[in-house]
């Protein structure tokens, strides 16, 4: 099978669906400045904060895309183009945290890898720090969320007005 005529998986279609996602919450006025001044505070690195709040992001999509196609007996019509950001954001802040992690590929590229598992550990610590800076990283990302579909037009707020918006 040529690789071009694979069907996209739950991933792929997630991580497309993100980037379009961070690109437009980046757009947002002054969210990058005030997100900056928010992890100097909070102690977290800038660049790793980031990262991980785009990981959070990605994780989220994946779950309700995931949840979506568990719902709809017509698999064949799963698009991460038909959920709702701002449900989206309120499940990232509400859902066990645990499930995030659930269904997740066997390889992931490097990079991915290596952010989930420092959301892992974060997520399974003990200590009080690393679940302070996980609770603020989880709403970082709900907030950026939020900031993209602010910036889409009319009646419904979908990542499918963001992948694909009219003219």
């Amino acid at each position: 099978m040529n690789p071009a005529e694979a069907k996209p998986t739950h991933w792929s279609l997630s991580k497309g669906a993100t980037g379009r996602l961070i690109t437009a919450a980046d757009q947002s006025a002054g969210l990058r400045d005030e997100q900056q001044e928010r992890f100097a505070a909070w102690e977290i690195d800038v660049p790793t904060g980031r990262a991980l709040t785009e990981t959070l992001i990605l994780l989220a999509v994946h779950a309700a895309v995931r949840d979506d196609a568990w719902n709809d007996a017509n698999t064949s019509r799963v698009t991460p183009g038909r959920l709702d950001l701002h449900s989206i954001a309120e499940s990232l802040r509400t859902r066990p945290q645990h499930e995030l992690f659930a269904s997740l590929p066997a390889t992931l590229a490097d990079q991915d890898a290596r952010r989930i598992d420092q959301l892992r550990l974060m997520s399974y610590s003990v200590t009080s720090r690393s679940t302070l800076s996980l609770e603020r990283l989880v709403q970082e990302a709900a907030m950026m969320i939020r900031a993209a579909a602010d910036a889409v037009p009319g009646p419904t707020q979908t990542l499918g007005d963001l992948l694909w918006p009219t003219p």
